[in-house]
Protein backbone atom coordinates (compact mmCIF):
# COMPACT_ATOMS: atom_id res chain seq x y z
CA UNK A 1 0.00 0.00 0.00
CA UNK A 2 1.23 3.47 -0.74
CA UNK A 3 1.10 6.32 1.74
CA UNK A 4 -1.78 8.02 -0.13
CA UNK A 5 -4.09 5.07 0.40
CA UNK A 6 -3.40 4.60 4.13
CA UNK A 7 -4.16 8.26 5.08
CA UNK A 8 -7.82 8.52 6.09
CA UNK A 9 -8.15 4.79 6.83
CA UNK A 10 -10.43 4.03 9.77
CA UNK A 11 -9.70 1.58 12.55
CA UNK A 12 -11.32 0.90 15.89
CA UNK A 13 -10.20 0.94 19.52
CA UNK A 14 -10.00 -2.51 21.08
CA UNK A 15 -8.63 -2.00 24.60
CA UNK A 16 -5.98 -0.41 26.77
CA UNK A 17 -2.54 -2.02 26.96
CA UNK A 18 -2.62 -4.12 30.13
CA UNK A 19 -0.46 -6.37 32.25
CA UNK A 20 -1.50 -8.72 35.02
CA UNK A 21 -2.04 -5.97 37.59
CA UNK A 22 -1.68 -2.64 35.77
CA UNK A 23 -3.76 -0.91 33.08
CA UNK A 24 -1.99 1.68 30.90
CA UNK A 25 -4.70 4.10 29.68
CA UNK A 26 -2.25 6.17 27.61
CA UNK A 27 -1.48 3.15 25.44
CA UNK A 28 -4.39 1.92 23.34
CA UNK A 29 -4.66 -1.21 21.20
CA UNK A 30 -6.13 -0.56 17.73
CA UNK A 31 -7.32 -2.87 14.96
CA UNK A 32 -7.61 -1.82 11.31
CA UNK A 33 -9.81 -3.74 8.84
CA UNK A 34 -7.77 -5.30 6.05
CA UNK A 35 -4.59 -5.56 8.16
CA UNK A 36 -4.39 -9.23 9.10
CA UNK A 37 -0.74 -9.98 9.94
CA UNK A 38 2.04 -8.55 12.05
CA UNK A 39 4.15 -7.92 8.95
CA UNK A 40 1.39 -5.89 7.20
CA UNK A 41 0.84 -3.80 10.33
CA UNK A 42 4.55 -3.06 10.70
CA UNK A 43 4.92 -2.12 7.04
CA UNK A 44 1.80 0.06 6.68
CA UNK A 45 0.90 1.53 10.07
CA UNK A 46 3.96 2.20 12.25
CA UNK A 47 4.82 5.86 12.69
CA UNK A 48 1.45 7.21 11.51
CA UNK A 49 -0.58 9.64 13.61
CA UNK A 50 -4.20 8.86 14.45
CA UNK A 51 -7.03 11.03 15.75
CA UNK A 52 -10.05 10.20 17.91
CA UNK A 53 -12.93 12.66 18.16
CA UNK A 54 -14.48 13.13 21.59
CA UNK A 55 -18.26 13.42 21.96
CA UNK A 56 -17.78 17.19 22.42
CA UNK A 57 -15.93 17.46 19.10
CA UNK A 58 -12.31 17.78 20.29
CA UNK A 59 -9.57 15.75 18.61
CA UNK A 60 -7.14 13.63 20.62
CA UNK A 61 -4.09 12.55 18.66
CA UNK A 62 -1.68 9.67 19.17
CA UNK A 63 1.20 8.05 17.37
CA UNK A 64 1.27 4.36 16.40
CA UNK A 65 4.39 3.07 18.13
CA UNK A 66 4.48 -0.72 17.88
CA UNK A 67 2.75 -3.88 16.73
CA UNK A 68 0.70 -5.84 19.28
CA UNK A 69 0.44 -9.60 18.75
CA UNK A 70 0.40 -11.52 15.48
CA UNK A 71 -3.04 -10.55 14.10
CA UNK A 72 -2.32 -7.03 12.89
CA UNK A 73 -3.19 -5.04 16.02
CA UNK A 74 -1.07 -1.99 16.88
CA UNK A 75 -0.42 0.14 19.98
CA UNK A 76 -0.88 3.90 19.92
CA UNK A 77 0.51 6.31 22.52
CA UNK A 78 -1.64 9.27 23.60
CA UNK A 79 0.84 11.77 25.08
CA UNK A 80 -1.70 14.23 26.53
CA UNK A 81 -3.68 11.86 28.74
CA UNK A 82 -5.40 8.61 27.93
CA UNK A 83 -8.80 7.80 26.51
CA UNK A 84 -11.98 7.23 28.53
CA UNK A 85 -13.50 3.76 28.65
CA UNK A 86 -16.39 4.95 26.47
CA UNK A 87 -13.93 5.11 23.56
CA UNK A 88 -13.74 1.30 23.24
CA UNK A 89 -15.31 0.16 19.99
CA UNK A 90 -15.33 3.65 18.47
CA UNK A 91 -13.40 4.64 15.38
CA UNK A 92 -10.08 6.41 14.91
CA UNK A 93 -8.75 7.85 11.67
CA UNK A 94 -5.19 8.03 10.34
CA UNK A 95 -4.43 11.70 9.73
CA UNK A 96 -0.66 11.65 8.97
Amino acid sequence: MSEDIIIGKKGYIVNYRKSKKIIHPRFTILQFPGIETRKEAAKNLLGHTIAWETPTGKLKTAKITRVHGNNGAVCAHFKNGGLPGQAFGTFVKIIR
